[in-house]
């Protein structure tokens, strides 16, 4: 929720309603009666000062319009609700008005403003015409033209974010077009159209840089390895045992003198083995390449399983550009030897005695320099350091880089458009061919042909102007993609607009679908399958639905809708303090964020019931994930699903470490941001606003280490505070075991708690709804007992993700229904998505 004073004056403009004597308000010309409280409450303590015949601070009350919509009514009665909350009025003297008074008006006002907000962005239950968003955009494009953008072509460098509305990028009231977004569209296509038809050969031949290890590599990298006491030199490759690989000076491409030629994907490869020694763990290697910019930076991680005797080939495709720096590859769980340790393995490798010839000196100076220097004096000889066979070492034979890499040239974009080959300049009727195959699949429709002879004559013009056969098609391309049909999603099937209400056509279901949950175009399948006129049957959408949600495509409906209904882009807007959560890291940081996606999608899959949301007796796992848990037997950076063990307080949302850390500032914990986390997104149930400047619960007093629920106590004596902490706190409080990174704790920590030392804390309260709890694991069975307001929750935001619009009135029977169908099958998610395809509402215009 956003809780800023622009909000929140949003809001608070509902207190308009509260006027003396009968008042009314006005939302959309309907009349609502004031409650009988709120009048009273309006009489009782404010119109003495600011009524007919005193207008202190020049406000009258008495006379204010009950006029939502007015911003300068609703700026008068913001500062009559700021001044209640504050507690600045009625002023001293005045007689002080009861605490369920304010309740009961805050919560009156609240829903009447929660009312006129959503009626500032209704739609009166239609889907309006909307622009695409930012990744709708890019999937459509990608899908469209079968392209594929570097890094340095990212689309989203050119389009500012997204609005939101209702907690989505989809609401048509948030997402607008002006000029200077069309120019940036434009100046897209323009670069998206070069990107698609090309010119001649390739920018750069693909070549292969090679090292090979060894004894006679001519590689300066590899000679100076080989001389080190920590590898053994083999006939054909080395040993490492506790070193990295430097590959400064080779691995260059010819004519550059770069070791990357141009932006592009490419392929590294190496043959390698390893040997676990005593250790007996997998051997782990990392490739590296440095960049200036941090996310461009190279670090991906290999566990080497192939034995000495079978040495395997590894591989993987990156993408880099000039900017790109040397190689380096490091043995990541190798020992290091010392320096010391090391002349005494090299004598013992050589039958001497490491005190005769001339070592005995050497040794000497070495540990009076150690002992110097603050380190172990190395006197003792560490058998472990003598047999290099029980050392872990990484076996590495050669190291190859490939690239720039094609799927094919011409890419698949060209040969798509150009589909009868090169053209030649002047040649309109190909163009015309081209652009009547092409427009179909970009409109997402049938395209007449009067639709498609401007575009024909725009590049008849470039011709006429001196342009090559490719300038002028890709002037052609670029302005279509462009165009309002490209850019807007709005159902046309290319016919004239019907007056009111309709079913929609096959071809307008097909799009309405994909961009559900695809958020990009429909596939051939889907369009085939609408324009044979079959798409609209019950019983072959519901198939569709299940086909889209199984292919990977479906990815995007993970990203696109539980991404921001989760909020998992939110969860580290605070990074926790280093001094106080050493453990954390940023790659603990990313983990947390995939964890809830993650059990997203096996709740998908699965078809699991969402009720798992509150509680399972799973999650979804990798090896730093099930670190930070301390679960034991979870390897590699891969997700899996973890069964979770019987005295585990995981399971479900409200144990995973990211919700935790969301409720946070990095240094405390702040239950009040996390029981509106559990109200908004499990519930769909916002809180009511708080009043501007009402702050943060306050920092710990020296002295007193006071808990979080203990302060809140305290901020719960305002009374202008206690009315929304009493139904909102419990919530948070509750989930108060969890300490910032989602490490479970019985005592407080963090602030100026040390580890240990603080005092317990005890989550124990009280729903809104009279049910009490002790206990975390008691609070969770609670929550999950509420499936039908879970499920209710959900079908809201579902159908605002799906539709582009906010929920109305009119879509209640449509939510009932949902619930029930959810009901009726386990409360599967699935269930939620089809009915919710199959309803009268989403295959209406």
């Amino acid at each position: 929720m956003d809780w800023s004073t622009k909000h929140f004056a949003g809001w608070i403009a509902a207190a308009s309603l509260l006027a003396a004597g009968g008042v009314s308000s006005t939302i959309a010309g309907e009349q609502a009666s004031v409650p009988h409280e709120v009048n009273t409450f309006i009489v009782n303590h404010c119109v003495a000062c600011h009524g007919e015949d005193l207008q202190e601070g020049d406000l009258r009350l008495d006379n204010l319009p009950a006029d939502f919509a007015s911003s300068t009514t609703a700026a008068k009665w913001v500062e009559v609700m700021d001044r209640l909350n504050l507690g600045e009025m009625p002023p001293a003297g005045e007689p002080e008005p009861d605490v369920n008074e304010l309740r009961a008006v805050a919560s009156w006002v609240a829903a009447g403003l929660r009312q006129a907000e959503k009626q500032a962005i209704s739609t009166g239950g239609r889907v309006l015409m909307r622009r695409m968003n930012r990744d709708e955009y890019i999937h459509t494009i990608q899908d469209l033209l079968r392209v594929e953008f570097l890094p340095s072509e990212d689309p989203k460098a050119l389009l500012p974010p997204d609005g939101t509305a209702e907690g989505f990028d989809k609401v048509s009231a948030a997402l607008m077009l002006d000029p200077s977004l069309l120019d940036n569209y434009f100046t897209l296509a323009q670069k998206i159209a070069d990107k698609a038809i090309v010119d001649g050969p390739p920018p750069f031949e693909t070549e292969t840089m090679r090292v090979d290890f060894g004894p006679d590599s001519d590689a300066r990298a590899v000679q100076k390895l080989t001389e080190d006491l920590r590898t053994i030199v083999r006939e054909d490759d080395i040993a490492m045992m506790g070193q990295s690989v430097n590959m400064r000076w080779e691995l260059q491409y010819p004519d550059t003198g770069r070791r990357i030629p141009v932006e592009g994907k490419y392929r590294v490869r190496f043959r390698a083995a390893g040997d676990p020694g005593k250790s007996g763990e997998p051997i782990r290697m990392r490739v590296e390449q440095q960049h200036p910019v941090e996310s461009m930076a190279l670090e991906e991680e290999f566990v080497i399983d192939a034995t000495p005797d079978d040495p395997q080939v590894y591989e993987t495709v990156v993408t880099r550009d000039p900017k790109s720096g040397h190689w380096k590859i490091e043995f990541l769980n190798g020992r290091e030897l010392g320096v010391l340790n090391a002349v005494y393995w090299h004598a013992f490798r050589e039958g001497r005695d490491a005190g005769k010839e001339g070592d005995l000196a050497t040794v000497m100076r070495l540990q009076a320099r150690k002992k110097l220097e603050g380190g172990h004096d190395g006197s003792s000889i560490d058998p472990v350091w003598v047999d290099p066979s029980d050392l872990p070492k990484l076996y590495l034979d050669w190291f190859e880089v490939s690239g720039p890499l094609y799927d094919q040239w011409p890419p698949k974009s060209h040969e798509m458009l150009l589909f009868k080959g090169d053209g030649e300049a002047g040649d309109v009727g190909y163009v015309r061919e081209i652009l009547t195959r092409f427009m179909p699949w970009a409109y997402r429709r049938p395209v007449k042909s009067e639709e498609v002879e401007p575009f024909v004559r725009l590049v008849e013009a470039e011709f006429q102007q001196g342009a090559s056969f490719n300038e002028g098609l890709r002037l052609g391309v670029a302005a279509i993609l462009t165009s309002p049909a490209f850019l807007y999603l709005y159902e046309s099937d290319g016919a004239e607009a019907s007056e009111g209400p309709r079913s929609l056509t096959d071809v307008e279901l097909a799009s309405r679908l994909s961009y559900f949950l695809w958020s990009s175009m429909p596939d051939h399948e889907l369009f085939q399958m609408a324009m044979s006129g079959k798409l609209s049957d019950p019983q072959t959408l519901a198939s569709q639905v299940n086909r889209m949600l199984s292919d990977e495509k479906a990815e995007r409906f993970i990203d696109g809708f539980a991404s921001q209904w989760l909020r998992t882009k939110e969860f580290d807007k605070f990074v926790p303090d280093e001094k106080l959560y050493s453990e954390y890291s940023p790659a603990l940081g990313e983990a947390m964020k995939r964890e809830s996606l993650e059990f997203f999608r096996q709740v998908l899959t699965d078809d699991r019931p969402v009720h798992e949301f509150i509680d399972s007796d799973w999650t979804m796992l990798n090896e730093a994930l099930a670190e930070h848990y301390g679960i034991p037997g979870v390897e590699g950076e891969e997700f899996r699903m973890v069964e979770l063990p019987a005295d585990s307080k995981r399971g479900g949302l409200l144990g995973m470490a990211g919700v935790a850390m969301w409720g946070s500032d990095g240094n405390r914990t702040k239950p009040v941001s996390r029981a509106v986390y559990v109200r908004e997104v499990l519930f769909n149930d916002p809180p009511d606003p708080p009043p501007p400047n009402a702050g943060e619960i306050e920092p710990n007093i020296e002295g007193e280490n006071l808990t979080i629920r203990e302060r809140l106590v305290q901020h719960q004596q305002i009374e202008s505070c206690a009315a929304c902490h009493r139904g909102l706190d419990p919530y948070g409080i509750a989930m108060e075991n969890f300490n910032v990174i989602g490490q479970w704790r019985e005592k407080q920590d963090g602030e100026d708690f040390r580890r240990g030392n603080g005092p317990p804390i005890d989550v124990s309260g009280q729903l809104p709804n009279g049910q009490e709890f002790e206990t975390f694991e008691e609070y969770k069975a609670l929550l999950a007992d509420q499936k039908d307001r879970l499920a209710r929750g959900m079908a809201e935001k579902m159908l605002v993700y799906a539709l582009g619009r906010p929920v109305e009135p009119s879509d209640r029977s449509l939510i009932d229904s949902l619930t029930n169908r959810m009901a009726a099958n386990d409360f599967t998610l699935r269930s939620l998505i089809e009915g919710l395809v199959l309803s009268e509402t989403f295959t209406s215009k």
